[in-house]
């Protein structure tokens, strides 16, 4: 797998902009949270995760706005399973690395594989609820 867009589905789709930045702001948080946790060696950064989303007024998402967002956002995960889960660890540092495409330093790259094996039985990945922005 690579992190080049051209060749890794998953990549672009996640570069795909949705249909508003509240939603747009939401799928980026939980792919960061997913790539962050997910990918062998790879770690969250708190604290551009904090800037990240005070300058994009995660915050402020709420009522009818943050459920019209976390609808759209959600939707990008609808069919999360491990081949989807491979191509984002793959593509972590193109994503979120130092000169990330998406939101640059939210993520380190790890070694680009998920820490869980594959399962035949349960192909599919679950994933954490979006959280609420706090009051």
């Amino acid at each position: 797998m690579t992190n080049d867009p051209a060749t890794n589905y998953f990549v672009a789709q996640s570069m795909k902009p949705l249909g508003s930045s509240d939603a747009q702001t939401l799928r980026v948080v939980q792919l960061a949270n997913v790539a962050g946790t997910q990918c062998r060696g790879a770690a969250l950064n708190s604290k551009a995760m904090r800037a990240y989303k005070k300058s994009t007024g995660y915050a402020g998402i709420k009522g009818k706005a943050y459920d019209d967002a976390a609808f759209l956002a959600d939707d990008s995960f609808k069919y999360f399973n491990f081949g989807a889960l491979a191509h984002l660890c793959a593509g972590t540092d193109y994503l979120f690395g130092p000169e990330g495409h998406l939101a640059p330093g939210l993520v380190r790259a790890g070694k680009g594989v998920p820490i869980a094996s594959y399962d035949p039985q349960n192909p599919y990945v679950r994933l954490k609820q979006l959280k609420r922005p706090q009051r």
